[in-house]
């Protein structure tokens, strides 16, 4: 689980992110230890609050998330699906959109200023990687409606 504490005021409108209402300047180190203070309580009665009834979670696209709030502090709990094991690369998930936008192995190492080799070792590495032989395989998997990215494709 991710938890990201967050302040929030009741009387603010849905669009609300706690940029808003952060200082110009840096907090006092005392500040900071009486945030800290507020916090951790928070989190602790928000823990209780999970083990004493039932959560009202909410699904989204990247998984589960909860949201929890006490005392003026709200905390947005993400559940993740499970990584698959052969997660790609930052670098082979750009490679694998532009081959389902249907881009050539050329096309694409122009475009992202590398040369056809390494588009190449790319391609073989996420073949293994998605146990697949062609590069229809590969978009069927991952952008088709089985796959594990198809909400990542524009």
């Amino acid at each position: 689980m991710t938890a990201v504490p967050m302040p929030t005021r009741r009387d603010s409108p849905a669009g609300y992110t706690p940029r808003d209402s952060l200082p110009a300047r840096a907090a006092e180190p005392t500040d900071t230890a009486l945030l800290r203070q507020h916090v951790v309580a928070a989190l602790r009665a928000m823990l209780d609050q999970v083990q004493q009834c039932a959560i009202d979670a909410m699904r989204a696209e990247n998984g589960v998330s909860v949201i929890l709030e006490h005392d003026n502090v709200r905390c947005v709990l993400v559940v993740s699906p499970q990584v698959p094991r052969h997660a790609l690369s930052p670098r082979e998930l750009q490679i694998a959109r532009l081959v389902a936008d249907g881009a050539t192995n050329r096309a694409i190492a122009s475009s992202l200023d590398i040369s056809l080799w390494t588009v190449s070792t790319h391609m073989r590495r996420i073949f293994a990687k998605l146990d697949v032989s062609s590069r229809a395989e590969m978009v069927a998997q991952f952008f088709g409606g089985g796959g594990g990215l198809g909400s990542a494709h524009p």
